[in-house]
């Protein structure tokens, strides 16, 4: 059987000290084992459900985002219905199985809780801040948290930054945007756990897909203080200079610095709101309940940063899941015109719009030089090349 490495390797630090083995045993899962099922299969792992309980396995999988469209919501609901009764056990036949062990995180997590949980596994594609997501249920399929696991220094300091901005979000008015609370921070085993509540992700109720959230864009934006300044007066930009030195290839860096002060030149004296974004908001991070935006993964949460760079990244990842897009390998179209809502149009929506694409510039130039950073190497440089062609420029952000 063809299984990535990384799940067994993830599960094992999960049940530290026990027997972590791939298996397509179907039988019931004997007292004082655990068994994980992988879904769809192990050669294509999207999740890890626990087999002993059906509830809490189905529960796992109707997890729905924004992104979801009704055929998908329906496929999700009609998948959960058949694992409550009794799928894990007949259909997911590719399993973990977890024997013996000192204190697990499930252990760790019912003693944070105060009750008995199991968890669904989840990890993301191969990069520097892919960690085990943990989704924590109850074995009647109650969903209680969900739980982000440092296993890397890049992991651990990604979940303290959630958690400080959470935390932060917390004392502020968000009028249509539900954050989720930080529940635990702290470390176990040698790894960060950071456990959150869960958010209502309800397959049910108003889902305006085709509507980018305007509204809660603005509510995330004012959750500081908004400052007005020059581009090259800010806070934004001083801490922008500086990066070229973080970048340890020299041509690299140089190449940077140059995109850097082409940038400066053309908009430098530009006047700019600066507040504050989600850093990742997509429509697969969040989802509606009873009219409010439910809205998860704060790891990139700033302040100090132009209006509009949320209402960018969401429009820019959005484009991104078309068949064979490449976001990164063209000027963005149309991205200077989807800017006007916010009242941002002619030079400042330019500005804005360079800004963005500057700011993942840094953000994957950095992130390519963690040890498990070559995965984002590609895009990194795909940036690179397209700034260093375009920025400062005279262009109206369509494609050329």
């Amino acid at each position: 059987m063809s299984v990535d490495q990384a799940w067994v390797d993830a599960v094992a630090e999960l049940w530290p000290g026990a027997s972590v083995r791939v298996t397509t045993s179907a039988d019931p899962v004997a007292a004082g084992r655990r068994e994980l099922a992988f879904l769809p299969n192990a050669a294509r792992p999207r999740l890890l459900l626990p087999v002993e309980s059906a509830a809490a396995s189905a529960a796992a999988l109707r997890r729905y985002s924004h992104d979801l469209g009704l055929r998908q919501r329906i496929s999700r609901s009609v998948s959960a219905l058949a694992l409550r009764s009794g799928g894990p056990q007949r259909a997911l036949r590719d399993r973990l199985r977890i024997d013996g062990g000192g204190e697990s995180v499930e252990d760790r997590l019912s003693e944070l809780l105060g009750r008995r949980v199991l968890v669904s596994v989840g990890l993301g594609t191969a990069r520097a801040n892919r960690k085990p997501i943990l989704h924590v249920l109850t074995p009647q399929g109650r969903a209680l948290a969900f739980v982000k696991v440092g296993d890397t220094s890049t992991a651990r300091a990604l979940i303290a930054q959630e958690a400080a901005a959470l935390r932060y979000l917390s004392t502020r008015s968000l009028p249509g945007v539900t954050v989720p609370e930080v529940l635990h921070l702290g470390d176990w085993q040698g790894r960060g756990l950071l456990v959150l509540s869960a958010l209502h992700t309800s397959a049910l109720g108003w889902r305006p897909r085709r509507t980018v959230p305007l509204a809660a864009m603005r509510t995330v934006f004012g959750a500081v203080e908004v400052r007005r300044a020059a581009l090259a007066d800010s806070t934004f930009w001083a801490a922008m200079t500086e990066v070229p030195a973080q970048v340890a290839d020299g041509r690299r860096a140089e190449r940077l610095a140059e995109v850097i002060k082409r940038v400066e030149s053309a908009y430098g004296d530009v006047e700019l709101d600066f507040g504050a974004w989600h850093g990742d908001w997509t429509p697969w991070n969040m989802a509606w309940h009873r009219g409010r935006v439910q809205l998860w993964d704060w790891e990139r949460f700033s302040r100090d940063v132009p209006n509009g760079f949320d209402l960018l990244h969401y429009r820019l990842q959005e484009a991104s899941r078309a068949k064979g897009a490449d976001p990164y390998g063209t000027w963005p179209a149309g991205a200077v015109a989807c800017l006007a809502p916010l009242g941002l149009t002619g030079r400042t929506a330019l500005a804005t719009l360079e800004l963005y694409l500057l700011e993942l510039c840094r953000r994957y130039q950095l992130a390519a030089q963690e040890p498990i950073g070559d995965p984002l190497r590609p895009t990194a440089d795909r940036l690179l090349d397209l700034l260093a062609e375009r920025a400062g420029g005279a262009h109206d952000g369509s494609v050329r």
